[in-house]
């Protein structure tokens, strides 16, 4: 047993040498592109409910824009699909398939980074109208969520070439 906690410790204490030995830094170290971004990107307009609640993660992300140097747009889609039907026609699952093109642009310049992502939930339609609509809004929030969440980590990681 005591060998087992001793082999344990040494593999432990070896991880942050070999990190270290790779060139891995954490994305959000002190001084990092990915830090120096936060309240540099102003966010284009946004449409529709599904655009409300992506600029409202985005903006928890990415703070307010203070003194922008980029602009951030995003043209989002989201697709709602019937995929568990009863006999009699109803429609008791659908699937949300969401896609987000981003650009990243300086202001008064050109386009700097583009990319797209997707996200993908579902949620269960019931005889009740009230609990199917709150079951749709929370699946577009999390669809919001996961899109802002894949948005700014592309971001993170790509901020080194771009970020001036």
């Amino acid at each position: 047993m005591l060998l087992f906690s001793r082999r344990k410790f040494l593999s432990l204490a070896t991880i942050p040498l070999a990190l270290s030995a790779c060139g891995f830094t954490p994305i959000y170290s002190k001084g990092s592109a990915a830090e120096k971004m936060h309240g540099r990107i102003a966010l284009g307009t946004f449409d529709g409910l599904e655009g409300f609640q992506l600029r409202e993660q985005l903006v928890s992300r990415l703070g307010t824009a203070i003194n922008a140097a980029h602009q951030l747009n995003v043209m989002l889609t989201v697709d709602s699909d019937g995929i568990a039907i009863t006999q009699d026609g109803s429609i008791t699952r659908y699937n949300l398939s969401g896609s987000a093109e981003f650009t990243i642009s300086q202001l008064g310049g050109g386009v700097v980074f583009t990319d797209t992502v997707t996200a993908f939930t579902a949620y269960n339609a019931t005889a009740s109208a009230y609990a199917t609509r709150i079951a749709e809004k929370d699946a577009n929030r999390r669809i919001a969520v996961t899109i802002a969440d894949k948005i700014v980590t592309r971001l993170a990681t790509s901020a080194e070439d771009w970020l001036t």
